[in-house]
């Protein structure tokens, strides 16, 4: 519906439109449009209001008969940017990003909260205006309005309305209903970017949370990772005492190279936890087990709490597993038990009893409960404890509660704190299970397949594994287990080293790790391709992350592993790499021979093996070449003859195998005769 009647206002300049004043229904079809615009933008998600901006520019510009719609925004150095505009056709919107002309009267104007009405163009323009009324005439500008719009006292955004086929009034009472839906934009962008700004802050506290609550375990992270250290080093001396002894004991030293195994996954594992506390980004969901999750984060507090004399109780239910992000998961979980250690500081060290639980309710949720045994929160309290800066402690910012109110619901799940019938208060969170988590059973997932002494490989040379990193004890580890599955390894501590190797006919399986002095593992893995190296690759690096990870795969490597891996899978992903290996070499082998085969042939002869593997009949074929169907049958039986074939099944295969024929199965691709 295309509105005229709006123009009609007294002073109009000569040449503008001046039909009847707007009808009753013309109002209200206005109204109707202003309403709906208004609540499109207010309902909007914060990732669609640029595109409902859009399109209520569009409908004001059908509605009215406008040329062109724009809005716009001022940027903090006071650069006006454009993000929405619309043109009916024929005409060009104004293009996203710094509005380009620079017109000094018309942006200062707008910059000090004056609208801009211009019914007839240049007539209306002031005389300081010369660079407005030169950029005016060059795109036929005839009239314009632009509204500056208000957010939080100050100009924030400009809704803009173009008149190029014709001169036009802008009527005050349409100017002031105009302005109300530019401003509904203008908030409704402030309240996004808000929204983004609160989740960057979010995201901030989070992280900032975390790495506090490491500095506070560092003593208890020291002794975590000391105490597997310590035992290492006890067992491997007491293996090294053991072999300088006469009859040694074959169970003795299993039985000490066991407790290494053991020890180092216990390291291991302590590292991979804080790593995934201390990690910046958002590690994405995942399905976990609630109970599985905090029992792993008990061994970095036990000693903290043991030096505190506080008493754990845990009652963890089989199967109460849930999809969250399992680092804020923990974060949530850290918090309440830190705070409820905190809690009982003024308790005898008799009393000082922390009991955690995780079991699953009737309603399908996963619920964990941290009950502590100290003074308790005043009952007036009780609402406030998750609001930013609350604290009962001298050396707290009052944002732990918060944050993990923020994680809790941000999984859909809800948080409380509730008194206990004696003394101190549980702090308990709930989050929705799995379906049907209460019936799955963990079932138990095969190992990889032991490796045979000696790997069914056949090839000409003695295929070797390459073991490329800096770290002298990790080559001679992984030398050593390598050698233990029955295959040849050569090792080298940087990747220029094993460049100077000279020849790498016999390298089936390259262990790259990836951080290395000079040149990185990536780096060479790209050089080796370069090269037409095909030798499969394994990362097997100490700090690796998904980006390089996938930059590694896309490139052809077998597997990218994260130190220390089992030797289960370390040697299934070996095998697997040299199994890759001996695979190609075998096709090479198979091209090299049937290129061979196709290299005896005659021009004539190749002619007519062609025409044979696509299918054409003697008589065909000699139609084709211009010859007698005799010779055809000549020419044939030799070609048989000398690619060592009897039928045509078998000459297609070896066709295909030598790389120099298309498989007759996609007639459309050429063959090529050279």
């Amino acid at each position: 519906m295309t509105v005229t009647g709006w123009t009609a206002a007294t002073g109009e300049p000569e040449g503008a439109q001046t039909p009847s004043d707007p009808s009753l229904s013309e109002w209200v079809a206005f109204e109707r449009l202003l309403a709906d615009v208004s609540a499109r933008i207010a309902n909007a998600a914060n990732g669609d209001i640029v595109p409902e901006i859009d399109r209520a520019l569009g409908r004001l510009m059908d509605f009215f008969g406008y040329d062109r719609c724009t809005y716009s925004e001022f940027a903090a150095d006071g650069t006006l940017i454009v993000l929405c505009s619309v043109a009916v056709g024929g005409l060009e919107p104004i293009p996203r990003g710094p509005f380009g002309p620079e017109l000094t009267w018309f942006l200062g104007e707008l910059r000090a909260g004056r609208t801009v009405a211009l019914a007839a163009i240049p007539d209306e323009l002031p005389p300081e205006a010369t660079a407005e009324s030169e950029h005016c005439g060059r795109i036929g500008l005839r009239s314009h309005l632009s509204l500056p719009l208000r957010a939080s006292s100050r100009v924030a955004g400009v809704l803009s309305f173009a008149g190029m086929r014709k001169a036009r009034a802008w009527p005050q009472d349409i100017v002031t209903r105009l302005t109300i839906v530019g401003e509904i934009f203008t908030s409704a962008m402030a309240r996004a970017r808000s929204d983004e700004e609160t989740q960057r802050l979010r995201r901030r506290l989070w992280h900032a949370d975390r790495v506090t609550r490491i500095g506070a375990l560092t003593a208890a992270i020291a002794h975590e990772i000391n105490q597997p250290l310590a035992a290492i080093l006890s067992n491997a001396q007491a293996g090294l005492r053991y072999l300088d002894r006469e009859g040694v004991s074959p169970e003795a030293v299993r039985a000490i190279l066991e407790a290494v195994v053991r020890d180092d996954k216990r390291a291991a594992e302590t590292i991979r936890t804080i790593r995934v506390l201390a990690r910046s980004d958002e590690t994405g969901r995942a399905r976990i087990d609630l109970a599985e999750t905090i029992r792993q984060l008990l061994p970095l507090l036990a000693t903290e709490l043991e030096r505190q004399g506080i008493r754990i109780e845990t009652q963890f239910e089989h199967g109460c597993r849930v999809v969250a992000d399992k680092a804020q998961i923990e974060q949530v979980a850290l918090n309440l038990i830190l705070n409820a250690a905190a809690a009982m500081q003024a308790c005898p060290q008799g009393d000082r009893r922390l009991r955690l639980s995780v079991s699953r309710s009737s309603e399908g949720c996963v619920a964990v409960a941290v009950c502590d045994s100290g003074p308790g929160i005043a009952a007036e309290h009780l609402d406030a404890v998750f609001e930013p800066f609350w604290t009962a402690r001298s050396d707290g910012l009052g944002l732990g509660l918060a944050i993990c109110r923020s994680i809790v619901h941000a999984h859909g799940g809800g948080i409380w704190v509730e008194p206990n019938r004696d003394r101190g208060v549980t702090f308990r969170f709930e989050l929705q299970g799995e379906a049907g988590a209460g019936d799955i059973r963990h079932a138990a997932v095969p190992a990889a397949e032991a490796a045979p002494e000696h790997p069914p490989l056949a090839t000409a040379a003695e295929p070797t594994v390459c073991v490329v990193d800096d770290d002298a004890a990790v080559r001679e580890g992984l030398a050593r287990l390598l050698a233990a599955a029955g295959w040849t390894v050569a090792t080298y501590a940087s990747a220029s080293e094993f460049l100077e190797r000279g020849s790498l006919a016999d390298v089936a399986c390259i262990l790259l790790d990836n951080r290395m002095p000079g040149m990185s593992g990536l780096e060479l893995q790209q050089e080796l391709a370069s090269n037409g190296v095909a030798a499969p690759v394994v990362f097997l690096t100490g700090q690796g992350d998904v980006a390089t990870g996938v930059s590694a795969m896309k490139r052809g490597a077998v597997d990218f592993l994260i130190k220390p891996v089992d030797h289960e899978v370390l040697v299934a992903v070996v095998r697997k790499a040299l199994e890759r290996h001996a695979s190609a070499r075998t096709r090479a082998l198979e091209r090299d021979a049937s290129r061979a085969l196709v290299s005896r042939l005659s021009a004539r002869e190749r002619e007519v093996m062609e025409l044979v593997i696509r299918g054409r009949l003697n008589k065909q074929i000699a139609a084709d070449l211009d010859i007698a169907e005799q010779t055809v049958k000549q020419h044939r039986g030799r070609v048989m003859e000398k690619m060592e074939v009897r039928s045509v099944a078998e000459l297609v295969r070896v066709c295909a195998a030598s790389g120099l024929l298309v498989d007759p199965a996609n007639p459309g691709n050429s063959i090529p005769t050279t």
